[in-house]
């Protein structure tokens, strides 16, 4: 039986799914989007880091991913029906993937692409019926590993693939399945190119693959649907003009859309914003400040971000009073700057006030808010410069009589 798994979807800069961090009632774990780039790949390994590394603390998984939720470029906790599900959406291509690739092809070497239609024209049958070399036992009695012999013409038609840039690093062939040559029609300019990646790279680390693409047309395929890319550059336009304002995510050729499921267009966060001390909710946003003055140098400090009732009151109180000892020791602290700040936080700690109780924090222990700012001794340090100043407007109305 499935259960559902939360996870939350990372974003790089550039707008690309790097991948996503999900967890279950244990534990948290990163997938890497199939189609996404290099860039992104090494970006994901960053991000798997982060994700154990937030488990290590002791966090809870859903606590994990709460927290990652905060983050630049990450999305906010979804619900998914169970891995697989999540597993799918992983798999989808987007437009954006395709026009990464084809921006590889040189699309201004007329010599290359005239040379991919003269190298693929020239293949005779004899050229697509690969032989094996190998095989055989010699006297010693070790055996050749069989290989494939391929002709001259076959090499130079796979070596004009690479010259029209359609074997490119920017293609994880290793992590996706290879393309087939569909049975009616041809492939897209883009599968096309993951074709060729596959194969050509596949080849250096196991002997036959490029046999096996000629055997079964998918080599045919690959240069009939580059050839007709190249000849007809509105193909290009109309992929930029089909493309999404954002790029969702649409399925891979010849299997169902509805088989990838998609994300919400307006995802929703599953609960309010998590305090970020403790992970309860409900949390407000909210900004408590402290300041010191010591003469002519003067410190400003402040602790920001979503705050539960208690972790928010407990902030407040220990700035509040922070400022109160420290904040009055030079001119402009005296008369500015102390009692600013002292406001800000009046104002910022009603928000807190009109908070509920907190739930239970997911993300650690909760903050002791401890004695209220009248009571705490320090707190009437502040009562040193109120009453100097008063003594000194005393003096000043009395030596003025």
């Amino acid at each position: 039986m499935t259960s559902p798994v939360h996870y939350v979807t990372v974003t790089a800069p550039d707008g690309e799914v790097v991948g996503y961090a999900w967890g279950d009632a244990t534990e948290v774990e990163w997938m890497h989007r199939k189609a996404s780039s290099p860039s992104a790949y090494k970006a994901g390994l960053e991000w798997y880091t982060k994700v154990r590394e937030a488990h290590e603390r002791g966090l809870t998984p859903l606590g994990v991913l709460g927290l990652l939720s905060h983050e630049p470029g990450v999305g906010p906790v979804t619900e998914a029906p169970d891995v697989a599900a999540l597993e799918e959406l992983a798999r989808v291509v987007t437009p954006a993937d395709d026009r990464r690739l084809l921006a590889q092809l040189d699309r201004d070497d007329a010599e290359a692409w005239q040379e991919l239609a003269d190298a693929f024209d020239a293949l005779t049958d004899d050229d697509r019926d690969v032989q094996w070399g190998g095989g055989t036992k010699s006297p010693s009695g070790a055996i050749h590993v069989p290989f494939p012999r391929y002709s001259e013409a076959l090499q130079r038609a796979v070596h004009a693939l690479r010259g029209v840039g359609a074997v490119t690093p920017e293609y994880r062939w290793r992590h996706s399945p290879l393309p087939q040559a569909p049975p009616e029609g041809g492939l897209r300019p883009a599968d096309a190119m993951r074709a060729a990646t596959a194969v050509v790279s596949a080849e250096r680390m196991s002997d036959g693959e490029i046999a096996e693409a000629v055997a079964n047309g998918l080599l045919d395929a690959i240069a009939t649907s580059l050839r007709a890319w190249y000849a007809d550059p509105s193909a290009e336009e109309q992929l930029k003009a089909d493309a999404p304002p954002t790029d969702r995510p649409h399925a891979d050729p010849g299997t169902s859309a509805a088989a990838h499921p998609q994300p919400p267009a307006h995802p929703q966060p599953l609960a309010p914003p998590m305090c970020r001390f403790c992970g309860g909710s409900p949390a407000a946003d909210v900004t408590f400040r402290a300041h010191r003055g010591l003469v002519i140098l003067m410190g400003f400090r402040k602790t920001d971000g979503p705050m539960c009732m208690t972790c928010g009151l407990a902030v407040h109180r220990a700035l509040t009073a922070h400022t109160l000892a420290w904040g009055w020791w030079s001119p402009l602290s005296l008369f500015l700057f102390a009692p600013l700040t002292l406001v800000r936080n009046l104002l910022a700690v009603r928000k807190v006030n009109r908070l509920p109780a907190p739930g239970p924090g997911t993300l650690g222990p909760r903050y002791d808010p401890g004695l209220p700012v009248h009571r705490r001794p320090r707190a009437y340090v502040a009562l040193v410069p109120v009453l100097w100043v008063l003594f000194m407007i005393v003096t000043g109305l009395s030596g003025g009589v």
